[in-house]
């Protein structure tokens, strides 16, 4: 499905509310011909179905994984594979998303987390021009020991010389190649002489979105068809003085922000986020003559 945008979404039982405001935003502001994928754990299937509509299929992630994974019976955050190695959640979810081509056969794909809300229309130029997809490229940022982590990780795993490699590419709204996706799995296993999925769930630090972007930029290098851009497409609150800054209009949801995050382990209750998500959307439409609203 060359040219074609699918919206990815990893989530789990614990997320569901938050994932609901996040499908009904995109049925709000995202075209209808760009499909929506949810993929959750096959315990939580039963409460995720409920969001399925023409535009949105549910997914379980013990179909899309490589087999073996199972998440323990009495646990939401450790999977065990195959073999009984221990898995923490988050990095199951990184296993999804770099499971991404097993989910939709579109070309593009972009994913939106279920602590994400858009508060603004989406317009696939954005992220789509001229053939090129968008890659967010932060060249130059000041690395953190966790960063620094990953890129090492991602260099190991990729036969890169160790070390920062100079970019950020974590964020929100992060959109990646299909054929690079399967092109950077196949790259690993030549190198590796293992499956992608033990080299990459074996890493204690490493992050799906350093990885893919180091692939890009000194892998693939001029046949990766991305567009390089820094900065986000989604106004992040990270931490509770974020969200207090923006409750209190102390910030404001910039022009070029689509999308709101409220990270989820804030530990805001979920009247407190429904209540700052209707206060964000009442400013933008008073700064924009209700089109927000």
């Amino acid at each position: 499905m060359q040219n074609s945008l699918e919206i990815i979404t990893c989530s789990y039982g614990p997320d569901l509310d938050r994932c609901r405001r996040l499908c009904e935003s995109i049925d709000r502001h995202v075209s209808g011909d760009i499909r929506h994928a949810l993929v959750v754990p096959a315990r939580d299937y039963k409460d995720f179905i409920s969001l399925a509509n023409e535009r949105r299929s549910v997914r379980v992630v013990e179909e899309v994984l490589p087999s073996g994974y199972r998440q323990l019976p009495w646990s939401d955050r450790w999977w065990v594979d195959n073999r009984g190695w221990p898995v923490r959640g988050w990095m199951m979810q990184q296993l999804a998303k770099l499971s991404a081509d097993k989910v939709t056969e579109a070309e593009l794909i972009l994913f939106a987390d279920s602590d994400l809300v858009f508060v603004r229309d989406f317009d696939i130029a954005l992220v789509y021009s001229e053939d090129l997809l968008r890659l967010r490229r932060e060249p130059g940022s000041a690395p953190s020991r966790d960063h620094i982590a990953w890129h090492c990780r991602s260099a190991e795993l990729l036969g890169l010389a160790p070390g920062y490699g100079g970019s950020d590419y974590v964020g929100q709204l992060v959109t990646w190649r299909r054929s690079q996706l399967v092109a950077m799995k196949a790259h690993i296993e030549q190198l590796g002489g293992r499956p992608w999925h033990r080299l990459f769930a074996r890493s204690l630090r490493c992050s799906e979105y350093t990885l893919y972007g180091m692939y890009v930029e000194h892998v693939a290098r001029e046949r990766h068809g991305h567009f390089y851009e820094p900065g986000e497409l989604c106004h992040c609150c990270w931490f509770s003085e974020d969200v207090e800054s923006l409750a209190s209009q102390q910030s404001r949801i910039a022009d070029g922000s689509i999308a709101l995050l409220l990270q989820s382990n804030i530990g805001l209750s979920a009247a407190r986020e429904n209540a700052i998500v209707k206060s964000a959307r009442a400013q933008l439409a008073l700064g924009e003559g209700g089109l927000a609203a």
